[in-house]
């Protein structure tokens, strides 16, 4: 115990010393480059990554030359603890100046975004394999190689990036950025099924997927993936067993119209009529108006990014949200990876600025404050800009989804017409669920489904239905 009180001690005198030797540097009148170089790196030791983040911003605006090693793991810390996006702001031809790895991978992203696959590369490229970013270069440039069709080259960077990011987390300093490279390795393992499945391998996708462990942040979503590579098979029984498993209530945060469309879908390839047509009812009588308010209520509020905040600061405090189906979508927001880690940023970010308000009065202690302020005031407008944007995407998604049944609607008009003029003798066999009908392997075993889910199980329910076709 004393040791520990001993090592907080220590830590607690290292950053006032930094907050110290930073304030003294800072002065009093306006600041030269080197002078924002040495704040930026002493203000980082002392723990105040948010509060740097504008003068970062400032000496980038500023500095024609190429970042150095000090000033480089400054700006690492600032992006482990803050993300990459207080920065993805700055214009292209200011980011375009510097050689940095950081700012390198920031501009790739950029161009990733707009879906400029080449001009991400060759930006990926020039970060060497020993830079703090690399597993999630890697990781980008899998995603660029999958883009432009080069599947081979892909799983190269996928694999990459898995090796990287385990031998990166031995080396993390924090349980937070141990974290990140966790999840980054697993959207790689992902990668390396994507990118099998995008070359039709839907076997190897199958093989590639299963070495997501359950645990994973990335596996609810791989679900909907795994049910999709199990249809391309044509092993529908698998297929219906994968989607079933949404119906846990440890998934009651999971919001895809998806699911019920590729369920309709398996159970139309199975010649199952009245399923898929009870399935298509069932999910428009559900969401049908409740998607048209959506999109009424999406219009009225147009790109007012403050309410948008407010909003899923409203769900989180447990208020009541103007319409009804805000709430299954807020609870899906929540729990998204991009969303949860602004949110740990603008909390730790107030947590700095409430240890700022504790310090003396001064010049430089103002300054900083009004940093910060201008921080947070990013940061919630750019939650509440992620949060319109995902609504739009999920009413995008329903909108699809009704285009979907309905093509699955008239499709089963079409099949039942033509059984109907071929008179097909219907089966005696009446019974539905077979073991028989089943495809499994070795390490596969039967048991009873009795109604309730348990956590081992999600992901390994198989139907046993019979084709009726």
């Amino acid at each position: 115990m004393f040791s520990k009180i001993l090592l907080s001690f220590v830590l607690t005198t290292s950053a006032f010393a930094s907050y110290e030797r930073a304030e003294k540097n800072y002065g009093k009148g306006t600041i030269s480059l080197s002078g924002y170089r040495t704040t930026i790196i002493e203000l980082v030791n002392g723990g105040y990554h948010f509060s740097a983040i504008p003068w970062m911003k400032d000496f980038l605006v500023k500095n024609r030359s190429t970042i150095d090693k000090d000033l480089e793991y400054a700006f690492d810390e600032i992006i482990t603890v803050a993300g990459v996006k207080p920065f993805e702001s700055l214009p292209v031809n200011i980011l375009a100046r510097s050689k940095s790895g950081n700012i390198q991978y920031i501009l790739a992203k950029r161009h990733f975004q707009k879906n400029e696959n080449k001009s991400a590369l060759s930006l990926l490229e020039k970060i060497s394999s020993d830079h703090p970013a690399y597993p999630f270069v890697a990781n980008m440039k899998g995603a660029v190689h999958a883009n432009l069709g080069n599947t081979s080259e892909a799983m190269i960077q996928f694999k990459d990036c898995i090796r990287f990011s385990e031998r990166n987390q031995s080396r993390a300093k924090s349980p937070s950025k141990v974290k990140q490279l966790e999840i980054n390795a697993d959207y790689c393992r992902a990668g390396l099924a994507r990118s099998a499945y995008g070359g039709k391998d839907f076997k190897q996708a199958e093989l590639f997927y299963l070495d997501i462990q359950k645990e994973s942040f990335v596996w609810p979503d791989i679900l909907l993936e795994e049910a999709w590579t199990s249809y391309y098979i044509k092993n529908y029984n698998r297929t219906l067993g994968k989607l079933v498993s949404y119906k846990a209530p440890v998934f009651d945060f999971i919001f895809k119209p998806e699911i019920e469309v590729l369920k309709a879908l398996t159970y139309l390839k199975m010649c199952l009529y009245d399923d898929a047509r009870s399935t298509a009812d069932q999910f428009q009588d559900e969401l049908f108006n409740k998607s048209k308010e959506l999109r009424s209520f999406l219009n009225s509020r147009g790109k007012n990014y403050k309410y948008f905040y407010n909003l899923i600061a409203d769900f989180e405090s447990g208020k009541k949200l103007p319409i009804s189906i805000l709430d299954p979508l807020m609870k899906s927001i929540s729990k998204e990876g991009a969303y949860m880690e602004m949110k740990a940023a603008l909390s730790d970010a107030i947590r700095e600025y409430n240890g700022l308000r504790k310090k003396q009065r001064s010049g430089f202690r103002n300054n900083l404050m009004t940093n910060i302020k201008a921080v947070l005031d990013d940061y919630r407008t750019t939650i509440g800009s992620y949060v319109r944007a995902s609504l739009v995407s999920k009413y995008a998604e329903l909108y699809d989804a009704f285009e979907g049944m309905s093509y699955i609607k008239l499709e089963i008009l079409a099949q039942k017409k033509e059984k109907l003029y071929q008179a097909a003798t219907p089966s005696e066999n009446k019974k539905r669920g077979d073991v028989k009908n089943i495809d499994r392997n070795d390490k596969q075993y039967f048991w009873n489904f009795n109604g309730e889910f348990w956590a081992d199980e999600l992901g390994d329910y198989v139907f046993a239905l019979r084709s009726e076709c």
